[in-house]
């Protein structure tokens, strides 16, 4: 018989948060580049629920060295290894009066959540670098905590770092560096441990506004900057729809290419990666969308991993409404449609029964839960109530909805209740119950759902039309085209090509050559997927020089598709070191299988 499923409980946690709930932690480290390893200790605070008598904590690969309580007495514990997507969990005995335990322990230099880089591996060619990724369920590879998003903690931490190189977290940080290397954060205010931040490196530091900074490499600040100028705007536009910013600050940090995701959403450290540096600001809508994640997923959470959609799908819908009120209509339509695009693709490879917003991963890869439904149908979802009841009414939904969850992690059947309460009652005849809950529970889009459209993209469409008709590229008219009309018609060229017509879209409008990541990536798939083979030498170096998730995993799959089976194992085996290791293990399982 199955098991019957408990929603309300984190599969991907052995932490007894039920039992017990840490609540603050402080955490001392010495970051040590020669042996790529975090040697210190946490003190975890902590408070029972009921009568028990032992702490169970998360950890992978960590290495213990003693637990104690506050008085330096030890504690009794054991280690036991679990599934591949656990890891491991820490036992410890402390029996009725014990509030707090001290655990002393070193990283493991393959720690899933830690990324060691050489002087090599940076742009400056001079210092090495670390950063960490602890979303989903990396944060265990560096503390021994309760890692689930619905374990909530304040914490103080004190980083020791040699060689006069700044250390930064997802806390209170300084424009100052300390002349004995010692640097002190502190959180005051509960954040998932998803959201347990650390990077060291040559870093400079420049502002924005007055509660806004960017920290990254001295070589690539000013370009930064101007990027991302307008985050101010930003965020004074979000404050505009959920009310004031709640995190003090909102300084962001661009790490090296190796970063594995777009954007993080770390508390007063989001972490940014360096190919959303366009140099036209085409791209800063992820800048938006981590910006907007200080609402919807640091302050309203997601409780288990297969409720990530309450994160991204609100998150994705409230970029698109910044987007709008600071580039504009148009550029909002245009991203929205893209969107719908990556959705649609999404739709014809994923199975049916995955097609839904919760992202039923419970005894899977806690990473399988990030896929273009949790982003992208939850935010059709979102945009649909806005259409079914109004902005203005929407508007006074979603910011009573963040109010009311504010600093919680909640379940998906925790906000259809919510939305059963409220939304329905007050908005019966624009949307019924029937409705809401196919758009949660249900597979695929509800068969009356429209998707967006833009007049912005008909010349495209136009283009397009000329093009596959036998027009050569050099005679359409593409004058104004914005970055997003050129994506939309890379990804609305028919699948098979001509090699004739690859090098006239080629040699016409250079986009083998292209500087913006997300131009490069489409081309090169449509390349791949006609052996257009001029382009592997360019693939090769893009694989070798960048590794956002994003764009590396697709790549390698059409290149696998493809056929070219000994070209991907080259090249694998000569970047894979330059991956982060969370990104290397999905890898190894995607490229071996």
């Amino acid at each position: 018989m199955a098991e019957q499923l408990d929603f309300t409980r984190d599969y991907h946690s052995v932490a007894n948060t039920d039992d017990i709930i840490v609540h603050h932690m402080t955490l001392f480290l010495d970051v040590d580049f020669d042996k790529q390893q975090l040697h210190g200790q946490v003190n975890l605070q902590f408070k029972r629920q009921t009568s028990a008598v032992h702490l169970v904590l998360d950890s992978r690969d960590l290495l213990i060295d003693a637990v104690t309580d506050i008085h330096g007495n030890q504690c009794h514990y054991s280690y036991e290894s679990l599934s591949e997507f656990q890891g491991g969990q820490i036992t410890v005995d402390i029996g009725t009066e014990i509030t707090e335990v001290v655990i002393h322990y070193h990283t493991s230099p393959s720690a899933q959540g830690l990324q060691w880089l050489t002087p090599e591996q940076t742009l400056g060619k001079q210092h090495p670098y670390l950063f960490s990724q602890s979303q989903p369920v990396n944060a265990r590879s560096w503390i021994p905590l309760q890692d689930s998003p619905k374990a909530r903690i304040t914490f103080n931490a004190s980083v020791k770092v040699n060689n006069g190189l700044r250390a930064v977290m997802s806390a209170a940080n300084s424009s100052a560096i300390p002349q004995d290397g010692q640097f002190y954060f502190e959180m005051e205010k509960p954040i998932p441990t998803h959201l347990l931040a650390l990077a060291v490196g040559d870093l400079a530091y420049g502002e924005i506004s007055h509660r806004c900074a960017i920290y990254t490499e001295p070589g690539m600040l000013d370009k930064a900057l101007k990027e991302f100028e307008d985050t101010e705007s930003m965020i004074v536009a979000a404050e505009s729809l959920l009310g004031p910013y709640p995190w003090d600050r909102y300084d962001m940090i661009v790490l090296p290419p190796s970063f594995p995701f777009g954007g993080m959403e770390n508390p007063r450290l989001a972490f940014i990666t360096p190919t959303l540096i366009a140099g036209d600001k085409s791209l800063v809508s992820t800048v938006a969308h981590e910006l907007a994640h200080s609402w919807t997923g640091n302050l309203v959470s997601n409780a288990t991993w297969r409720d990530l959609w309450l994160n991204e799908g609100f998150t994705t819908y409230f970029t698109n409404r910044l987007v709008e009120k600071i580039y504009g209509q148009e550029q909002a339509e245009l991203e929205w449609v893209i969107e719908y695009g990556r959705l649609k693709e999404e739709m014809l490879s994923m199975p049916l029964s995955a097609q839904t917003l919760p992202a039923n991963v419970q005894f899977q890869d806690a990473n399988d839960s990030f896929n273009r439904f949790t982003y992208d149908k939850a935010s059709m979802f979102v945009h649909e109530l806005e259409s079914r009841l109004g902005r203005a009414d929407f508007d006074v939904f979603l910011f009573n909805y963040v109010q009311q969850f504010k600093f919680e992690a909640i379940t998906t059947e925790t906000f259809v209740e919510y939305a059963k309460q409220t939304l329905l009652p007050q908005h019966g005849g624009k949307i019924s119950e029937g409705e809401l809950l196919t758009w949660v529970y249900g597979e695929g889009l509800p068969e009356w759902f429209e998707g967006p459209t833009s007049s912005s993209l008909d010349k495209v469409t136009s283009a397009l039309t000329q093009f596959c008709a036998g027009g050569h590229a050099k005679q359409l008219n593409v004058a104004g085209w914005r970055v997003h009309h050129w994506q939309y018609f890379i990804n609305q060229l028919p699948f098979q090509l001509t090699q004739v017509q690859l090098k006239d879209l080629d040699m016409t409008f250079g986009f083998t050559q292209s500087k913006n990541a997300e131009l490069a990536c489409d081309w090169l798939r449509v390349a791949i997927r006609n052996h257009y083979e001029v382009v592997l030498p360019t693939v090769a170096e893009f694989l070798g020089s960048i590794g956002r998730a994003k764009f590396v995993k697709p790549l390698y799959s059409e290149l696998l598709i493809a056929g070219y089976v000994d070209f991907v194992s080259d090249i694998y085996q000569q970047t894979r070191a330059s991956y982060h290791p969370s990104l290397q293990v999905q890898l190894d399982v995607m490229l071996t299988s």
